[in-house]
């Protein structure tokens, strides 16, 4: 009863916040800061492709310390990845326990 009536709650308030009004606001703010920073996402479209994807296939090699801007881009994205599962699996062990664990490795390991 007390939980049926807090799910109609929410979705009446998910409905409003995420519907119309969010929407307006979302876009607002997007053309309010488009128009204060003069289109910069725009104008700076050409410079911002050709620093990053001209200067990843150039081949430099990455001085005393220094990384290239592909060795950037890969550890960028090995942290993102990394990130991903670590907390994918700290969500199947809330939800499903510390058996989940093996079942996921033993999934992501089994072949077809």
């Amino acid at each position: 009863m007390v939980l049926e009536a807090i799910a109609t709650i929410n979705q009446a308030v998910n409905n409003f916040v995420w519907g119309i009004p969010a929407m307006v606001c979302i876009i607002g703010v997007g053309l309010l800061l488009s128009v204060r920073t003069g289109f910069l996402q725009i104008r700076k479209f050409p410079y911002a492709i050709k620093t990053t994807i001209g200067r990843m296939f150039r081949k430099k090699d990455a001085s005393d310390g220094a990384m290239t801007p592909f060795q950037a881009v890969c550890t960028a994205l090995a942290g993102t990845v990394g990130t991903g599962n670590i907390a994918g699996v700290a969500g199947a062990i809330a939800i499903g326990g510390p058996a989940s664990y093996p079942l996921s490795q033993n999934a992501a390991t089994e072949k077809n």
